[in-house]
């Protein structure tokens, strides 16, 4: 019995400890987003869960808002130039403290990585 009850308090001290890291993670800073070859700067602010922040695209800057959470981050947004770019992507934050992801941009899904901007 006291083996039992020893395994749970451990198996409760493990959940906790997972749930306090995704509460401490943050996404917020500059990140180089590599998606096709291209190296694209990305701007992230958060607060709580909530995210907004900037992608500078051959669209121009794209404005982006959405949520980072359980280390998992969406984001969208919409280029304002005269014919708009529609961006869509998710990601995960790894282990490694690199995202990796896809975007959808007007539709056309591909993957993408971002590492932080040194500095950061």
């Amino acid at each position: 019995m006291k083996k039992l009850f020893v395994g749970l308090m451990f198996m409760m001290v493990l959940a906790l400890s997972a749930l306090s890291l995704y509460a401490q993670q943050s996404v917020a800073g500059k990140w180089i987003m590599s998606v096709q070859g291209m190296s694209l700067n990305l701007e992230i602010a958060q607060n709580g869960e909530k995210i907004s922040g900037t992608l500078d695209s051959p669209h121009g800057v794209i404005p982006l808002t959405g949520e980072f959470s359980k280390g998992k981050l969406s984001l969208s947004g919409v280029s304002t130039e005269s014919h708009p770019v529609q961006f869509v992507g998710s990601a995960t934050l790894k282990a490694d403290g690199s995202l990796g992801g896809s975007v959808s941009v007007n539709q056309m899904e591909v993957s993408f990585t971002a590492v932080r901007a040194t500095g950061n």
